[in-house]
Parts: structure tokens; C-alpha cells; sequence
């Protein structure tokens, strides 16, 4: 694989990482607001499911994907169920007792998760746990620990950050392997689909799952109010459609080098920082402390330091 492949790649998951962001600061929002979080899991899925349909109706994708889908549905429906339902119905509840950038630094976890989860997965060289890796992942995640310790005597008690810590950590591990599953599913399949047809076919297959969290939250709460219904959109839009597409994309990219794809999921810490300007501008929350910026610049120097390899092979070949 082309070293400037692999640099292009992070680059994608870097921006990618930045309308992710949204989740977390739309998820605080809609919180604040008293929205119920199953209305908040399900309209987030099917308002990005709607745009992602009509864009491959005129991109003349959408049927060979309902063709693929035909064909073995119970893999699209278990892990669609898996991905847009219980990762973000876990994210979401979270959201009720954390800040949303300390659940976008926990959720960072995925970074090791997905690492680690390869032994399992892949048959091939793919298996290997890449050392250089995986200590870089580990740099990542202290600076996570900073960020979180950070919170402590905050306005959030103990047991509430350690339940949302818990619960993102599950969504964390959930996240890699759902999304190295269907990547291997596709893959011994030979199936020819682009980033946005797999994003599409992983929400279609959510839909049952989210059909029951739409009729739970009216049980519980009633219609949504206006403050969740344009919460709920900026979601889809900005994480489910583009975000989604842009990480599908780069993980697509260097799906055959696991150090690659590590690196990729390491972009994702770059959610912190955007989510802690989302939360400071929109929300008026404080800027993190001295732990929670040193916090910061270790995840930011983990991240340079992923690419610095690739950066210096295309130096040398442009030579």
C-alpha cells in the first residue's frame, strides 16, 4: 500500500473525527432539553437512513445494494441492530451523566479496542497486534485519563461518571468490532459497495430495532419537542451522513494494513477537541482544567506521531 494512500486516509478520518463531534454536543444539548434518548437513538438513525436513501437513488446505487441485502439479511439486521442501535443507545445514555467531551475521550477507547479485537478477527497478517501501535494508542488513552481526571470534583457526582464511563466503554468496544465484522463480511463476499452504501445498509438493517426504541420513547415521553427534532438532524446530517461516510471511507482504504487501520481509528480522538469547542461555544460550558488541556495535547502528539511513518516514506519517494 502507497504511503500517501495511507496519509490521505487519516487525513479523511481526521475530518471524519470533526462532524463526529456533533453526537457528542448535540447528545449534551438535546439532554439539557429534557428529550427522551430512545426518540434521540432512533430519529438520529432514520433522518440520516432518509438522506442516505435518496442520494443513492439518484447516485443509481440504491438497488444493487437492496439486491446485496436481499441475499443475506440476518448479517445486515444483527449488526445493524448492533451498530445504530445498542452503541448509540449506550452513547446516548451517557449523555445524562457526563460531559460530552469526557464521553468522546472515553469512547477513544475504540483506538485500543479495535487493536486488540484483531487476533480475533482476521486469519491473515492482519492478526498481529502491531507493537509501535498499540503503544501509541496507550499514549492516547493517559492522555484520555488526564482528561478525565480533570472532572473529578466537578458538577457531576462519582457514581454518575463512573456508570457513563462504563457505558461508553462498552459502546467502545462494540463500535470497532461491528465495523471490522461487515468490512470482513463484505470483503469475503467480493461485494463492490461504496462508503455510503454500507453506511446505508447497516441503518436499514437498524430499522426494526429502531421501529421498537420510536414506540418505547412515545410510551415514555410522547412526541419529541422541536428542540430534539433539530438535535436529532444535526446528528444525522453531520455524524450519521458525513461523518459516518468520510470514516467508512478512510477505513476502506486501508482495510488490508492493520497499523493503518489503527491509525485511522486513532483519528477519532480528534473528537475531543472539537467537541469540547462545540460544548464551550454552544453550550457555555468551561474549558478544561491543566489535567484536561495536557490531556488534550498527549491524545493531539499520539495522533502526529501515527503518521510520522508514512509522512516520511512519501518524502523519500517524492525525492
Amino acid at each position: 500500500m502507497q504511503a500517501n494512500q495511507k496519509i490521505k486516509a487519516i487525513g479523511i478520518g481526521v475530518l471524519a473525527s470533526v462532524f463526529f463531534c456533533s453526537t457528542y454536543v448535540m447528545n449534551s444539548f438535546i439532554s439539557a432539553s429534557n428529550g427522551h434518548w430512545a426518540w434521540t437513538v432512533s430519529l438520529r438513525s432514520i433522518f440520516m437512513l432518509l438522506i442516505l436513501l435518496v442520494i443513492l437513488h439518484f447516485k443509481q446505487q440504491l438497488k444493487p445494494l437492496l439486491y446485496i441485502l436481499k441475499n443475506q439479511p440476518g448479517v445486515w439486521l444483527f449488526w445493524g441492530s448492533i451498530w445504530f442501535g445498542v452503541v448509540y443507545v449506550l452513547l446516548t445514555a451517557a449523555a445524562e451523566l457526563g460531559p460530552g467531551w469526557l464521553i468522546a475521550g472515553v469512547f477513544q477507547f475504540t483506538i485500543v479496542a479495535g487493536i486488540l479485537l484483531s487476533p480475533f478477527l482476521y486469519k491473515d497478517g492482519r492478526a498481529k497486534i502491531p507493537v509501535r501501535a498499540l503503544l501509541l494508542s496507550i499514549l492516547i488513552l493517559v492522555g484520555i485519563a488526564l482528561m478525565q481526571w480533570s472532572q473529578r470534583n466537578g458538577s457531576y457526582t462519582d457514581a454518575q461518571l463512573i456508570t457513563c464511563i462504563v457505558l461508553v466503554l462498552l459502546a467502545a468496544i462494540i463500535w470497532p468490532l461491528a465495523n471490522r465484522k461487515l468490512m470482513l463480511f463484505i470483503e469475503d463476499h467480493d461485494y463492490d459497495i461504496t462508503a455510503m452504501q454500507r453506511v446505508a445498509g447497516t441503518a436499514i438493517g437498524a430499522l426494526p430495532a429502531l421501529l421498537l426504541l420510536m414506540g418505547y420513547g412515545y410510551t415514555e415521553a410522547g412526541m419529541p419537542g422541536e428542540q430534539q427534532l433539530l438535535g436529532t438532524i444535526t446528528i444525522a446530517v453531520c455524524s450519521g451522513v458525513i461523518g459516518c461516510v468520510l470514516f467508512f471511507k478512510a477505513t476502506d482504504m486501508v482495510r488490508s494494513d492493520s497499523a493503518a487501520l489503527a491509525a485511522v481509528e486513532a483519528t477519532q480522538s480528534v473528537e475531543i477537541l472539537s467537541t469540547v469547542v462545540g460544548e464551550v461555544l454552544l453550550l457555555g460550558i468551561a474549558w478544561p482544567n491543566l489535567y484536561g488541556n495536557i490531556g488534550m495535547l498527549l491524545i493531539m502528539g499520539g495522533l502526529i506521531l501515527y503518521s510520522i511513518p508514512a509522512r516520511k516514506k512519501v518524502l523519500s519517494a517524492a525525492r
